[in-house]
């Protein structure tokens, strides 16, 4: 079970046609990739929180 928290960036990522459009855009990115960009440090604190809960 403490690896549960691993599966939410993978679930976030393959749920692409919830986030797959071009509105709105970020600094003249669409949609789709500053969100992908975005998943990067929200996978880098679940990997930390799970190392930091198995380490204990």
């Amino acid at each position: 079970m403490k690896y549960a928290l691993l599966g939410l960036p993978c679930a976030i990522a393959l749920a692409a046609p919830l986030y797959n459009s071009i509105e709105p855009k970020l600094f003249g990115f669409p949609f789709f990739f500053w969100s992908q960009l975005a998943l990067i440090p929200l996978t880098v604190v679940c990997v930390l929180v799970v190392y930091i809960g198995v380490r204990r």
